[in-house]
């Protein structure tokens, strides 16, 4: 059955619990409680038990209810790198292949990449990262054949990038997302990470980097 407002001091004087009130504070949330038909004909009948100090008792312990049971704070949600204090071992990646065994399935993808210096290595740099963000979201949706196609084609994007004189290096690390109604559970995160093959940090190791 649907509530209707209900003033718990009357605005007129014969009606029930009329006490006299400033006008402007009759309609006010302060003076309203939410009643069925049914119980507002009982309150407005029976004034001497439901009265003005009553009602709103009532209306309080209602309220503090729905607060309490209704609309529970849900504890916050965070993810936490259980391994923060040690660096990510990054890997080389030189095909497609490589490429989606760091990228299939993770949940999150950290990028970085050197300073473009040109429209044409922002763009390539751009491309690449729209493709593999593209195709990690996709995954789990293709079928085989459509993982051959997509590793294929990042494939030729870092072959452009090789040939613009950038590398590609990658790692996957599993943090843990904790908090909210439901017990923690591992949340994997991709790293990729562009460098210029000439960069001095990759020099001395050319097939790993830590970060």
């Amino acid at each position: 059955m649907l509530g209707e407002e209900a003033h718990i001091v009357s605005e007129e004087p014969n009606g029930p619990r009329f006490r006299p009130m400033p006008k402007s504070e009759v309609d006010t949330y302060t003076n309203l409680i939410l009643l069925c038909p049914a119980d507002h004909k009982i309150v407005d009948e029976q004034i001497n038990y439901y009265t003005e100090q009553h009602l709103l008792e009532l209306k309080r312990t209602h309220e503090q209810w729905v607060k309490e049971k209704i609309s529970p704070a849900t504890p916050a949600i965070k993810i936490r790198d259980p391994e923060a204090d040690k660096p990510i071992m990054l890997q080389r990646i030189d095909t497609g292949k490589e490429l989606m065994n760091i990228l299939a399935g993770t949940l999150a993808l950290h990028q970085n990449n050197p300073e473009p210096r040109s429209s044409e290595e922002a763009g390539r740099i751009g491309s690449f990262f729209q493709n593999t963000t593209d195709s990690r979201d996709v995954w789990d949706d293709l079928e085989p054949s459509g993982h051959i196609q997509a590793e294929f084609w990042l494939n030729e994007e870092i072959t452009q990038l090789h040939k613009a004189g950038f590398v590609v290096y990658g790692a996957r690390r599993n943090h843990i997302v904790e908090g909210g109604v439901k017990d923690p559970k591992p949340w994997p995160v991709a790293y990729l990470v562009i460098y210029r093959s000439d960069d001095e940090d990759i020099k001395g190791n050319p097939t790993e980097k830590s970060v």
